[in-house]
C-alpha cells in the first residue's frame, strides 16, 4: 500500500514538474502583474485541484465496491489515458522561453485567486487525471481516510510548488536551468505516467 501511494505521488509530483497550462499561467501572472497576484494565483490553482479531487473522491464513494466489472473498465480506461499522455511527453520535443523578470506594480491577490481558480477549474483534464489516480488508491482497497489524506497531501504539494515556483522565476539562474532541462522534466513526468499506465492496464486485464 506504501509503495503504491508513493508511486503514485511520485507521478503527481512529476506532472507538476512538466509545464503545463497551469505552469505558464503562473509564469505570466508573476511577470507581468508581480508576485502578489501570482501568489493568488497559486492558491487559486491548488483550491480549483482540491475541489476536483473532492469532486472525485465523492464519485467514486458513490460506486459500487471494487472487484466488479465497472472498475476493470475504469482501471483500463485510466491505464490507457495515463500511458497515452505518458508516451505524449516522452516524445515531447518543445523548447521553454521565458521572458526576462519585469519590475511591474504590485497586483491584486483576489484577482490572482479567482483567475487560478478559474482556469483551473475550466480544465477538463483535471478531473479525469485525479480520477485515474485516485481509482488506483481505491481499487487497491486504501481506506477513506487514507484517501482524504492522499487529497490533503497533494493540495499542499501543488500549493507549494506553485508557490516556490513563483520565488524562483526571480532568479535568472533557475530560469535558465528551467529551460535548458525542460525536455527532461518530460521524459521524467512521461516515464511515470506510461509506468503507472501500463500497470494499471496489466492489473485490468489479468484480474
Amino acid at each position: 500500500m506504501l509503495a503504491l501511494f508513493a508511486l503514485v505521488a511520485s507521478t503527481h509530483f512529476a506532472a507538476l514538474l512538466s509545464p503545463g497550462p497551469d505552469f505558464f499561467l503562473l509564469i505570466r501572472t508573476a511577470l507581468s502583474q508581480g508576485r502578489r497576484q501570482a501568489d493568488g494565483c497559486a492558491a487559486g490553482i491548488a483550491l480549483a485541484n482540491l475541489l476536483s479531487m473532492l469532486l472525485v473522491l465523492l464519485a467514486l464513494q458513490a460506486l459500487p465496491g471494487q472487484g466488479g466489472p465497472f472498475w476493470r473498465v475504469l482501471q483500463l480506461v485510466g491505464g490507457v489515458y495515463f500511458a497515452w499522455i505518458g508516451v505524449q511527453a516522452l516524445l515531447s520535443r518543445r523548447d521553454l522561453h521565458l521572458p526576462d523578470a519585469a519590475q511591474v506594480a504590485l497586483g491584486s491577490w483576489t484577482r490572482g485567486l479567482r483567475q487560478g481558480l478559474l482556469a483551473s477549474s475550466l480544465n477538463p483534464k483535471l478531473p479525469l487525471f485525479y480520477a485515474g489516480l485516485f481509482g488506483v488508491l481505491r481499487e487497491a482497497a486504501m481506506p477513506s481516510w487514507g484517501l482524504f489524506l492522499a487529497m490533503l497531501w497533494m493540495t499542499l504539494v501543488v500549493w507549494g510548488w506553485d508557490l516556490a515556483l513563483v520565488r524562483l522565476l526571480a532568479y535568472p539562474r533557475w530560469r535558465s536551468w528551467l529551460q535548458q532541462r525542460v525536455r527532461w522534466l518530460d521524459r521524467g513526468c512521461g516515464a511515470l505516467l506510461s509506468l503507472l499506465g501500463v500497470s494499471l492496464v496489466l492489473g485490468g486485464l489479468l484480474d
